[in-house]
């Protein structure tokens, strides 16, 4: 085993003992695991990515975020992202760095990252997501291939506790031509009155973060609040939720 090898192996024990330890991870539930191998041509990356086995799903990615524990991103690229999404050991994780590794060798490059992710749960997939869920969905966009400041529509919803302040909520984020504005003037069961808001945005975790803030100052001047964030577009929105009035009128 070489050292890097050997790295990767420390890497992944830490790794499944914080998850089992710390966040009650089951080790029968399956992970996306994503093994990436970097290079400047792509033509070669592309190479071993069909040379790769069955087991693994593979694309090539022009450019890739990476994060490190402390919160802390670079840039790289591009990369060849080999997935395997089902539930595995701690062994069965070493034998395909050491598979891919291996496999990377054959053409002069090396393994280069391990990362794992929860796969997303179609279920789940719609429900609205928290700014660091929303965080996480973008991290595994990239890893699945959207690039890097990719367009990707950004939909905010907020609440406001009466009409007066749905008002007052809607002029001002009219007023900063920020987007696409959609408000309900019917309250929800809760007595909630809601605020659908479209941006045009990107695959960018801190500019996500940046309008976020923007919009929630904006929203806590009117005695709002931001109550969660997709990326959906108007026509997908009323594609998955449904458009009420259209309902009534068919």
């Amino acid at each position: 085993m070489n050292n890097s090898n050997a790295d990767f192996h420390k890497h992944i024990d830490e790794l499944f003992d914080h998850m089992i330890n710390e966040l009650d991870y089951q080790t029968d539930e399956p992970l996306e695991w994503v093994f990436g191998i970097e290079s400047s041509d792509i033509a070669l990356l592309e190479k071993v990515g069909q040379r790769a086995p069955d087991s693994y799903q593979w694309d090539v990615q022009e450019e890739v975020e990476h994060v490190d524990e402390e919160g802390n991103t670079r840039m790289a690229g591009p990369m060849l992202a080999l997935r395997r999404c089902e539930a595995l050991t701690a062994e069965q994780v070493k034998a395909c760095v050491d598979e891919i590794d291996a496999l990377a060798k054959e053409f002069g490059l090396e393994l280069g990252d391990v990362t794992s992710y929860d796969p997303i749960d179609e279920d789940d997939f719609f429900d609205w997501m928290s700014l660091d869920e929303a965080h996480w969905r973008l991290r595994h966009y990239t890893s699945s291939g959207l690039e890097i400041d990719g367009d990707l529509p950004w939909l905010f919803l907020l609440f406001a506790s009466s009409l007066e302040e749905l008002n007052a909520l809607t002029v001002a984020l009219d007023t900063q031509s920020i987007g696409t504005i959609e408000s309900y003037d019917e309250p929800d069961e809760e007595g909630q009155f809601a605020l659908c808001l479209f941006i045009e945005g990107k695959n960018n975790e801190a500019e996500l973060t940046e309008m976020y803030d923007r919009i929630n100052a904006i929203a806590e001047v009117n005695h709002a609040q931001i109550a969660g964030i997709q990326f959906l577009d108007q026509e997908d929105f009323n594609d998955v939720f449904g458009d009420d009035e259209d309902d009534e009128e068919a």
